[in-house]
């Protein structure tokens, strides 16, 4: 996985988990000036050891957890492991399960086969940004190739852990074309979560809203 950081010493910092094809130039322009942030994407493994050795010397420091999409699912992993040494002041999931990948309660995985074996760059950008459609030229992406590979990445270590994290606020958006948001609702739903969830109007890629998110 790749890991971006951008620490300059503030009080609040995030620790950001991407979706697929995230990429830092997605988010830095709405992550408020006082928050320093870390952000995980292009998963190829599931080693969080260079994560935990930069999070050990912010301890101190008011750490905030947010999960985009399939990167709820990577937290979800994260947050149980045995070694967790780390405390969260808060913790949110945008558009996206513990699952990640499943018939009810994530991507379903027949969809998700299929994406990995026909994907289309384009095609996958009008789906996540919606209205919001055509991005910003400074929205980079990795070529087709390495986001295959990322597809696959998922399918090959698809595993759920039972024990469900807590999370302190839900967001799903309604108009959500990559993570269905019917599965989303029946995951959470199950999970006790009802009085957590916060459903906007906004695309699969939500944070063209960060006021609402935060």
């Amino acid at each position: 996985m790749n890991i971006y950081h951008n620490i300059n010493n503030n009080k609040d910092i995030l620790l950001l988990f991407g979706g697929f094809a995230s990429h830092f130039s997605h988010f830095q322009s709405f992550i408020p000036s006082n928050y320093d942030w870390i952000l995980l994407s292009h998963y190829q493994h599931l080693n969080f050891s260079a994560l935990e050795n930069l999070l050990l010397p912010l301890r101190s420091k008011n750490l905030h957890l947010l999960g985009f999409s399939m990167g709820v699912w990577v937290a979800h992993l994260f947050l149980n492991r045995d070694s967790i040494a780390f405390d969260f002041k808060s913790k949110t999931a945008v558009n996206g399960t513990e699952y990640g990948i499943h018939e009810t309660y994530g991507i379903h995985p027949k969809l998700f086969v299929l994406t990995q074996k026909k994907f289309n760059l384009e095609s996958f950008k009008q789906n996540l940004f919606g209205i919001h459609y055509p991005p910003p030229k400074d929205f980079l992406f990795l070529e087709e190739s390495l986001l295959k590979d990322e597809l696959k990445f998922f399918l090959d270590y698809q595993h759920h852990i039972e024990n469900s994290s807590k999370w302190d606020r839900i967001i799903i958006s309604s108009n959500d074309l990559i993570f269905p948001t019917q599965a989303q609702k029946n995951f959470w739903s199950h999970q006790a979560y009802k009085q957590q969830i916060l459903e906007i109007n906004a695309p699969h890629f939500a944070f063209f809203d960060w006021k609402i998110l935060c």
